[in-house]
């Protein structure tokens, strides 16, 4: 073998361990991406976080918003009324109380952007 021969020889085998070096640090990377990767997608398939973010893109909605709202509303009237009225009590208060539940929802549920509007300025009157 003459000398030029070793020469590129010698670099012809650094090289090629430079390019092995390379290759375990692409391979290295791609490993930790793809394994990433898995935890996001089996994070994904857990029934809580799927619920819980379901119930997140729910909570945005405006019109999901005002149903709630609407049910808080019949809620509490309707606990009021049972209290005031004694729903469980007697014969009478319980024809009352759901003479006056069925006439409160419907009130509610026809006159609620009203009523939401009138207690946000309640309540942005008493924060000031």
């Amino acid at each position: 073998m003459t000398e030029n021969n070793k020469y590129i020889s010698k670099n012809s085998h650094k090289i090629l361990l430079l390019k092995i070096e390379t290759l375990k640090a692409e391979k290295a990377n791609k490993e930790m991406i793809l394994r990433n990767s898995f935890q996001d997608f089996a994070s994904s398939l857990n029934p809580i976080t799927i619920v819980k973010d379901s119930l997140h893109e729910l909570a945005k909605d405006k019109t999901v918003q005002v149903d709630l709202a609407k049910v808080g509303l019949n809620l509490g009237t309707n606990f009021l009324i049972d209290q005031t009225l004694g729903k469980y009590r007697s014969i009478k208060g319980f024809v009352g109380s759901m003479l006056l539940e069925k006439f409160t929802t419907s009130f509610i549920n026809n006159n609620s952007s009203k009523i939401l509007s009138g207690i946000s300025n309640l309540l942005s009157r008493k924060s000031k």
